[in-house]
């Protein structure tokens, strides 16, 4: 009498477990990631406040930003991660008829790292290489989400008697390092928010 033969190979089992493993292990690193971002965008990203004031022929932009720092993002900070933030600011003259026209428009770029030499954060104006030392975290960020006194209009440009709307918006990269620190780095989650315009109207 002959035995009935198996249908089923050794190589079926072992795959689908394989398949299984590989299955379980991306979805861990889908919900790894998704914790990381989640902890290290952590808060509102916004510009809170916004205006332009007048001194000495020359407009100073003043702002308030809400940064989107967890405690992820502080613990890559003290290791050496950067943050760099750029301040995009939009100046136009209203027209009734017609689109409005373009008057002025800059970018102002920061950049906080620390520096594990001097065990301080540096705070970079990367237009103007002008720097200020910090020694918390907290107190860098703090000083980061204020800018204050900044010049960046000159008075001549803004004819009176006119209407001009004022928009300022804020981007923020965390987590770009060299190719060589980021072998080093692994762990680092690197993001990249925009916030919406804050816009204001401005009638010299």
């Amino acid at each position: 009498m002959n035995a009935q033969r198996s249908t089923s190979s050794p190589w079926r089992g072992s795959a689908g477990r394989l398949c299984g493993a590989l299955l379980f292990a991306a979805a861990a690193g889908a919900l790894l990631a998704a914790s990381c971002r989640a902890e290290g965008l952590d808060g509102h990203f916004e510009v809170r406040s916004g205006d332009l004031d007048l001194r000495d022929g020359v407009y100073h932009l003043n702002a308030h930003i809400d940064l989107p720092v967890g405690d992820a993002v502080k613990r890559g900070l003290a290791e050496g991660v950067p943050l760099t933030l750029e301040l995009d600011l939009d100046l136009e003259r209203v027209r009734q008829l017609l689109p409005n026209s373009r008057v002025a428009q800059l970018t102002q770029r920061y950049r906080l790292q620390y520096n594990a030499v001097s065990a301080r954060y540096i705070l970079r104006n990367e237009n103007s290489g002008q720097q200020e030392s910090l020694g918390t975290v907290e107190a860098a960020l703090e000083l980061l989400s204020e800018v204050r006194d900044l010049p960046v209009l000159d008075k001549s440009l803004l004819p009176p008697g006119r209407r001009y709307e004022a928009s300022v918006r804020a981007k923020v990269d965390y987590g770009s390092v060299p190719f060589s620190l980021r072998v080093l780095m692994f762990w680092v989650n690197e993001w990249h928010r925009d916030s919406d315009w804050y816009t204001w109207t401005l009638q010299p």
